[in-house]
């Protein structure tokens, strides 16, 4: 009514019908139409005509219930709604004497609800989220001189699975098949360290993940990199904050530990790595036993430090991390040959592997 109103408006002020298409985005049809039922018809022609057919069934009362019921929580013991669920509700709540799924499914597109799709969502309750958020986004952007940045982080329960018969390959039209049952070898855990200047990767493969397991991968950090100091981006993990963690700590000053707020893992640029490993070297795979995957997971890390090592750029537009560019080598090359002679320096002095 609001635009047919403004048609007449603009058409009392002396402008075409073309004029008021362009000005409302209408077609010129539109607006000779309603030009010609006020002209014949008055206020009463700017109302919409009878139509011929059925007339409608529901009115706007029963969608209002329809969307209410729907955005709210699902009788017991169901989890969420459905079209069949919905529609019963609907009847059994004497709303309507009946009604069909496809109704409601048109409803819900009109409307654009999507109640068959869910995003996952994590509030973080940290009091302090702004300010650790803020500290280490600070360190990614602007790193300090003479420090190196180590992001580390644990990928836990690796399962080696073997699948029982060989994957088959993909055919034109035909997707590759991968058979679904197979036979567990157990799991690996994996200690891992991001250096945030380089992109360079130091993996270590431990039978039981605790406190005694990561405080030695401290300590094999602390050699390979020597002299500087080294801030550790950290998640709260128990490890990470355990007593014996904490009094190693407090022992080594080298060390300066930076924890991510609660529920903000994606601040930690391991987990990034992490992603990568999981599609290029893991998923879909099958191990004939732990050592496998043990194997697998060491020729991506050196693949990796050889070939594809490369530092992560977090910029204020876009995507927060992005892989940095080949100027972004350039400007780390001096940074990552001075990391591999401290390598080459530290496995010389002392029985490590590099």
């Amino acid at each position: 009514m609001a635009l047919r109103a403004k048609i007449v408006l603009l058409a009392n002020l002396g402008h075409n019908n073309s004029d008021i298409a362009d000005q409302l985005g209408v077609d010129v049809k539109t607006a000779r139409k309603w030009r010609h039922r006020y002209k014949y018809g008055g206020f009463q022609g700017l109302e919409d005509a009878e139509r011929s057919g059925r007339p409608m069934k529901f009115d706007s009362v029963v969608r209002h219930e329809v969307f209410t019921a729907v955005v709210g929580p699902p009788p017991e013991p169901y989890s969420r709604w459905n079209l069949d669920l919905l529609a019963k509700h609907l009847v059994d709540a004497k709303i309507v004497s009946s009604i069909s799924i496809e109704t409601l499914s048109h409803w819900f597109r009109r409307a654009d609800l999507k109640p068959h799709k869910v995003r996952g969502w994590l509030n973080s309750p940290d009091p302090e989220f702004k300010i650790k958020r803020d500290r280490i986004v600070e360190v990614y952007r602007n790193p300090p001189k003479d420090t190196w940045i180590l992001s580390i982080d644990e990928k836990t329960n690796i399962q080696a699975l073997e699948r029982v018969r060989a994957d088959q390959p993909m055919k034109k039209g035909q997707f590759r098949r991968v058979e679904w049952e197979y036979i567990r070898h157990g799991t690996a855990n994996l200690l891992a360290s991001f250096n945030v200047l380089t992109g360079q990767v130091i993996g270590e493969l431990v039978e039981k993940n605790d406190s005694g397991a990561f405080i030695a991968f401290l300590q094999r950090l602390l050699r390979l990199h020597p002299r500087k100091k080294i801030i550790l981006i950290l998640d709260n993990g128990t490890t990470h904050k355990s007593a014996a963690t904490t009094e190693f700590l407090s022992k080594n000053p080298r060390l300066i530990p930076h924890f991510t707020p609660t529920h903000a893992s994606w601040l930690n640029q391991i987990e990034l790595w992490f992603s990568a490993l999981s599609r290029h070297a893991l998923c879909r795979a099958s191990f004939s036993g732990r050592a496998a995957l043990v194997e697998r997971i060491e020729n991506y890390i050196a693949h990796h430090n050889q070939e594809l090592a490369l530092p992560y750029d977090w910029t204020t537009k876009g995507k927060p991390l992005t892989r940095a560019t080949a100027k972004g080598r350039l400007r780390n090359r001096s940074i990552a040959r001075e990391f591999r002679r401290a390598c080459r320096s530290s496995a010389s002095s002392a029985h490590t592997r590099p």
